[in-house]
């Protein structure tokens, strides 16, 4: 899986979550707009106000979840998610100021249990304690006029033994949930490695010659224009006859690192093979390329001073290129570029294919351009 497939997977992933969430916002605002009517039928004004207000309020965050798109706005949501069902867990400890009676009022926390059992993981991750507090939170509303009231009938009796059994399923649900997500997280985590494994190099650690010619493949099917580098060491083998392969080795890991600390965050860079590099700027402007050229043979010539040879061709990815005319005109620039006499960047154009490709040097100092 590419980077764009990737992302779809994670759009996709959250166009779900987000309609997920909406449908249980008018759920709750459906289930309190019934409780507003039911409530207002038997004369139970003071607590029918307040759900007609939470029906009201679930439906406008229905409206809020189809619309929020930045991650503070999505913590502040689910913040008053939490917010509104620990408000609705605390109705049992006003039993007598909401003139309703005990054991009605204790049904409907049975509800509202299930309400943090099924919503909360919305906006809680099930991890640790947290989610629990809330469960707690609501068992200790819920037992408060039990206490209170300490008379216990029939009705009561089946209340008490129905939320029990409930608080436990959501318990036990709530932790196999928790399990599964750890399960989950592992594997993602897993697979997210073995890709990454295989798209790096396991020396240099930047991309290899697969995740490049992928690269290449989805640019060109895409008809992006970019800017490419083609970068070769030259001096690679001097170093390993010189200090041996470890130290080339080391040679190569440090270009690739100096490589990178030139380039943008935008940019890819990936081992094309042996000692070659290739960067793909995030950018289709050549005169940006011939700077980036110039600043990562700089910065590569550094690395062991004496063994500074660096040649780079530069190249761009056009509307209507094949891969392997990409790769040609990197190597042709290449090729120039290593057959100047100052080891200079060459640079062929394709937007310009009967123009001799210009070939743009780079003067060691004390030597003038005539």
């Amino acid at each position: 899986m590419d980077r764009s497939e990737m992302k779809k997977t994670v759009s996709e992933f959250q166009k779900q979550q987000r309609k997920r969430k909406i449908a249980t916002c008018f759920v709750l605002s459906g289930w309190f707009a019934t409780m507003y009517i039911t409530d207002n039928l038997f004369g139970y004004h003071p607590i029918g106000g307040i759900d007609g207000a939470l029906a009201l309020f679930f439906f406008i965050c229905s409206f809020a979840v189809a619309s929020v798109s930045s991650k503070r706005k999505r913590s502040f949501l689910g913040i008053t998610a939490i917010a509104g069902l620990l408000f609705i867990s605390s109705f049992p400890l006003f039993f007598t100021e909401l003139g309703i009676p005990v054991t009605i009022l204790l049904l409907r926390q049975v509800m509202t249990l299930l309400f943090c059992a099924l919503v909360g993981p919305y906006f809680i991750k099930p991890k640790g304690f947290a989610f629990f507090l809330v469960l707690l939170y609501n068992a200790l509303c819920f037992y408060y006029p039990i206490l209170r009231v300490r008379e216990l009938d029939e009705t009561m009796a089946y209340v008490i033994v129905t939320y029990s059994f409930t608080l436990l399923f959501s318990y036990f649900f709530l932790d196999i949930l928790r399990m599964n997500l750890g399960h989950v997280s592992s594997l993602i985590s897993a697979k997210k490695d073995a890709e990454n494994m295989a798209l790096r190099d396991d020396l240099t650690g930047v991309y290899n010659r697969r995740y490049c010619d992928n690269l290449l493949r989805v640019l060109i099917e895409n008809e992006t224009e970019k800017a490419l580098l083609f970068i070769d060491l030259d001096d690679y083998q001097n170093v390993c006859q010189a200090h041996g392969h470890l130290v080339g080795d080391a040679y190569l890991k440090r270009s690739a690192e100096a490589v990178l600390e030139s380039v943008r965050s935008g940019d890819i860079v990936s081992r094309f093979g042996g000692n070659q590099f290739v960067v793909v700027l995030d950018s289709s402007d050549l005169s940006l390329a011939e700077t980036v050229a110039r600043r990562i043979r700089k910065a590569v010539g550094e690395v062991i001073p004496e063994f500074k040879a660096v040649s780079v061709g530069v190249t761009k990815i056009i509307p209507g290129i094949t891969q392997q005319a990409v790769l040609v005109n990197a190597d042709t620039a290449l090729y120039r570029s290593k057959n100047s006499p100052f080891g200079n960047i060459s640079v062929v154009d394709p937007d310009n294919p009967r123009i001799e490709p210009d070939l743009v040097a780079v003067i060691p100092q004390g030597v003038s351009r005539r």
